[in-house]
């Protein structure tokens, strides 16, 4: 039984994803109208950490290589007086840097997915008779315990006495030498 949260999530993800292609060229825009004395290479990392947290990794990768390279594109436009060698460089460094980010990113993310796919836990109260300990469930209706948990969560269960009980219902085993 699929939760509403995992139901949308699943099809969240099939439907197509621009919102960090629309960040990507909100971020170039920006960077190109505040010219060359500002520089927030930091605001590359929002376009890209939403691509990787969206498990869109080729699309991240892809980002983390362009964005740098459209700000050198930038530099030259704006004929900053850097030898090419040392911005190439410093565009290689934030690259670098941007990669390792989306990769760090997008393992988070998987991790956290599967994390959420792999748990399954019961919340709210549990309706549960006093006597016999049945839990009453959707229907109204009264069932075993171990039945009930096992089909609403992958808990399993494995059965024993606990030694009060195996004193009370079996005296003549558990009687001490």
């Amino acid at each position: 039984m699929k939760s509403l949260y995992t139901f949308a999530a699943d099809t969240y993800d099939k439907r197509p994803d621009i919102t960090g292609i629309v960040s990507a060229f909100i971020v170039v825009f920006i960077d190109f109208i505040t010219g060359r004395q500002i520089d927030f290479p930091i605001l590359y990392g929002l376009p890209i950490a939403l691509a990787a947290w969206k498990l869109r990794k080729n699309m991240a990768y892809t980002m983390s290589v362009l964005l740098p390279l459209i700000r050198l594109a930038f530099l030259y436009h704006w004929s900053e007086i850097q030898p090419f060698v040392v911005a190439f460089t410093n565009t290689c460094i934030i690259m670098f840097s941007l990669l390792l980010y989306a990769y760090l990113i997008q393992r988070t993310a998987w991790q956290t997915q599967k994390l959420q796919k792999k748990v399954k836990s019961l919340e709210g109260f549990l309706p549960i008779c006093a006597s016999c300990k049945k839990i009453r469930n959707e229907k109204g209706e009264y069932e075993q315990i171990e039945k009930y948990v096992s089909e609403h969560s992958d808990a399993l269960f494995s059965h024993g006495i606990c030694p009060e009980c195996a004193q009370r219902l079996y005296p003549e085993f558990t009687r001490k030498p």
